[in-house]
C-alpha cells in the first residue's frame, strides 16, 4: 500500500464520520426541541368578575 491510499483512506473515514456526526446531531437537536415544546395553553381558574384584580382596588379604598 502506497501512502496516498492510506492518505485517502483516511480522509474518506473522518469525511463520513463528520457527516455522520452533523446528520446524528441534528436529529437529536430536533427531538430535544420537540420534545421539551409546549404546544398547548394551560387551564387557569378564572375568578369571578367581581374579585378579578381590574375589578377593585388592591390596597386601600378610593
Amino acid at each position: 500500500m502506497n501512502p496516498r491510499e492510506t492518505t485517502m483512506s483516511f480522509g474518506t473515514g473522518a469525511l463520513a464520520s463528520a457527516v455522520g456526526g452533523i446528520v446524528l446531531g441534528g436529529i437529536v437537536a430536533f427531538g430535544v426541541n420537540t420534545a421539551m415544546a409546549e404546544n398547548s395553553i394551560p387551564d387557569v381558574a378564572q375568578p369571578p368578575a367581581d374579585q378579578a384584580l381590574l375589578g377593585q382596588v388592591e390596597y386601600g379604598a378610593r
